[in-house]
């Protein structure tokens, strides 16, 4: 089967997982790489894509940047020290409390379902 990269963009592990899942089931052959990624994201990987792409539209509107978003919602913050640590790839945003409070009560809902 023919492949076309219609695009690039930042995505989870959540949303990988899905992905590996459909080339799965369409039946073609998955390499040594492909089962070993697959091992590890049924383990790190499941929550639903669509619940992660959501979470990940409401981090962008607080002005983050894709790759910041994605690593948040792969991490799964629990404290305001986690979420400082990965802020920290953020060098123009100038982040206070309201916005950690923001990020870790978006975070909580989704990691926590």
């Amino acid at each position: 089967m023919d492949r076309v990269i219609k695009g690039k963009r930042y995505v989870s592990l959540h949303e990988a997982r899905e992905a590996l899942e459909v080339r799965m089931k369409s039946g073609d052959k998955l390499s040594e790489v492909h089962e070993r990624t697959w091992s590890y994201l049924s383990i790190f990987g499941g929550r639903r894509g669509e619940d992660a792409r959501r979470v990940f539209d409401n981090l962008k509107k607080l002005g983050l940047s894709d790759e910041t978003a994605v690593n948040l919602i792969n991490v799964c913050p629990e404290s305001e020290g986690e979420v400082r640590s990965i802020l920290q790839m953020e060098k123009e945003l100038a982040y206070d409390a309201d916005v950690i409070n923001n990020i870790l009560s978006i975070m909580r809902r989704f990691c926590s379902s």
